[in-house]
């Protein structure tokens, strides 16, 4: 049987051209020269297309010499995990080593000589940021499944410090609604209620097929 996403002819089914709107929509926001929006959530119920959606747009920026993807695990300490990340980047490592930033105290490299360690990872998070803004790149970050957790707290209340940096940073979460609702509804993270949310309907994939076939016909 032929997935209905994979045949060559016809005209696609309307719910594959909204996905494909939307994903337009926020790559569109995040590659304007002045941005309008460096957040968006993704929610829906379970088999909505949430984290397809959200992997289709990481993959298509990451193609893009001007941007750096890092997805995180929404279980562990995201702003630990960011920076690890960054400081594993080659171009970005040997950045952080001319400028002698030493990231020691949270087990990124070595101790550098004469140089004072940066021991707050918000802070050191920040200067990561900084050079990548010097380079004349983008950072993206993707969270799959969100819930509202200490880690998930913290990371998002720390972006909203680099948004007021503007620093290059932007942010793409998907979660159920519940979940984002609990999560933009916590005291110190009513910001997320200006951040732009798009809630997928479930894909009916019968429909889907049948339009192809017909189309085909």
């Amino acid at each position: 049987m032929n997935n209905p996403f994979t045949l060559s002819f016809g005209k696609k089914p309307l719910q594959c051209i909204s996905r494909i709107s939307q994903t337009n929509q926020i790559i569109d926001s995040f590659e304007a020269e002045i941005p309008s929006n460096q957040i968006f959530m993704i929610t829906g119920v379970r088999g909505s297309g949430k984290t397809v959606l959200m992997t289709s747009i990481a993959g298509k920026l990451r193609a893009e010499e001007q941007w750096i993807v890092i997805e995180l695990n929404p279980s562990r300490d995201l702003l630990q995990s960011l920076a690890a990340k960054l400081y594993s980047i080659p171009e970005l490592h040997s950045e952080f080593l001319k400028a002698r930033l030493d990231f020691s105290a949270f087990g990124l490299g070595v101790s550098i000589e004469d140089a004072a360690p940066v021991t707050d990872i918000e802070n050191a998070v920040e200067l990561m940021l900084e050079h990548i803004r010097r380079a004349g790149k983008r950072l993206l970050v993707t969270i799959d499944e969100v819930v509202c957790s200490e880690y998930i707290k913290i990371f998002v209340s720390s972006f909203q410090i680099f948004l007021r940096q503007d620093y290059p940073i932007y942010l793409l979460m998907t979660g159920l609604y519940e979940n984002i609702y609990d999560l933009q509804n916590h005291k110190s993270l009513t910001f997320l209620y200006r951040a732009p949310k798009l809630i997928l309907e479930p894909l009916n994939y019968t429909a889907v097929r049948k339009s192809y076939i017909s189309s085909d016909a």
